[in-house]
């Protein structure tokens, strides 16, 4: 679910658009984030919870609905203002921040002691870069991202193009479910997160 749900957050984010507002996207966004976590972490360390725990809760809290926002923005015609504009910023930075938060949260159950047996038995499940020195665990990673931005930009629109031509919608669904499902499984064949994996596909194909 997670991993459909980020291949669908991907498939909005238009490069071109991340571009043009980068500036308030890293700026307003990054500190609508970072200081709504801060403060519900601090609440929590005063109510006694641990440091992960508190950072889970105000990690999870600076979250907000893009759905929600967008749509009552829309209703009440502010997209095209500065704050509609600022607001729009700030959820693009949120689903982006949702990625690394998201491969973040398991590392705080790590530490909290939580999980180990879960963590234990993931290991035993082959990945790629066993064996490799961290130069070649990161040359491997590199070269399955830039297999994928490559692929996304020269062979899927065709290949899609072609199915498109079928007129099935089933063969159609059936492809972007494949598309899905196969850069999941490379990505964890290499040792990332599924959701990061299928979060770059949709970014490749926003524009297709």
């Amino acid at each position: 679910g997670v991993v459909m749900m980020l291949f669908l957050i991907g498939l909005e984010l238009q490069p071109s658009l991340l571009w043009k507002l980068r500036g308030p996207i890293l700026g307003v966004g990054g500190l609508q984030v970072g200081v709504t976590a801060l403060v519900v972490m601090s609440i929590g360390l005063i109510a006694g919870l641990s440091w992960q725990m508190s950072l889970a809760i105000g990690l999870i809290l600076a979250m907000s609905s893009t759905a929600i926002v967008m749509q009552t923005l829309t209703e009440k015609g502010l997209l095209k203002t500065t704050g509609g504009q600022y607001s729009f910023s700030v959820l693009l930075f949120q689903d982006i921040a949702v990625i690394p938060i998201l491969a973040f949260m398991p590392m705080l159950a790590i530490s909290a002691g939580i999980g180990n047996t879960a963590a234990s038995e993931q290991h035993h499940s082959t990945v790629w870069t066993e064996g490799l020195s961290m130069w070649g665990q990161t040359l491997l990673v590199l070269g399955v991202v830039t297999a994928i931005v490559v692929a996304g930009r020269y062979m899927i629109t065709p290949v899609f193009r072609f199915i498109a031509k079928t007129k099935l919608r089933e063969i159609f669904t059936a492809a972007a479910l494949l598309l899905v499902v196969g850069i999941a499984v490379l990505m964890t064949k290499v040792g990332l997160s599924p959701a990061l994996g299928t979060f770059l596909a949709g970014v490749v194909l926003a524009q297709s």
